[in-house]
């Protein structure tokens, strides 16, 4: 089991060399020789993996590492490649309760909408019936004021018809 886990692991190293180096999985190996491209890709991602807390690596493994070296960058790649999905996860977590509580934001600001068209129905009709209620109103007035002046037309008459009866001494103590 042991020999086997250990061919798996140059198998992954193999493949993680031929990714860092840009060769195709197609292309054939170009043996134990990298060039100084391929160590400074391999050197930027031990560094951006070295940060783990381990600091069992002063330098990052290179051509001349043992399978152990390369067998626990391989574990601090999959640690690191699992905590990617951890966050991944975490933010695919998170933006479903973004889009839950904008859904809520979105039915409560409809909700909303809907309340404020309803008020101003509302207040629309009472504006109406007030109107209504002012024209009528306005019209008692207009009517009271009419009967009004016919009767002060009445008693114009009345009064006139009053004293020209009484002409004479006792019309002066009715106007007095």
């Amino acid at each position: 089991m042991n020999a086997r886990k250990r061919g798996r692991s140059v198998n992954e190293t193999d493949k993680l060399m031929r990714d860092l180096s840009g060769t195709h999985p197609e292309a054939p190996p170009h043996g134990d020789v990298l060039d100084s491209n391929s160590d400074k890709k391999l050197t930027n991602v031990l560094r951006v993996f070295g940060s783990s807390g381990e600091s069992s690596y002063n330098t990052p493994p290179n051509r001349n590492s043992s399978p152990q070296d390369w067998s626990k960058l391989i574990d601090r790649v999959r640690s690191a490649a699992l905590r990617v999905r951890e966050v991944e996860a975490d933010a695919h977590e998170q933006e479903m309760r973004v889009r839950e509580i904008l859904k809520n934001v979105q039915e409560d600001i409809k909700s909303a909408n809907e309340r404020v068209r309803a008020a101003e129905a509302h207040a629309r009709d009472i504006q109406a019936r007030a109107d209504a209620l002012l024209r009528v109103a306005d019209d008692r007035v207009k009517a009271a004021e009419e009967r009004a002046r016919v009767a002060e037309e009445w008693l114009t008459q009345l009064s006139i018809t009053i004293i020209d009866g009484f002409e004479g001494g006792n019309a002066e103590r009715l106007i007095a």
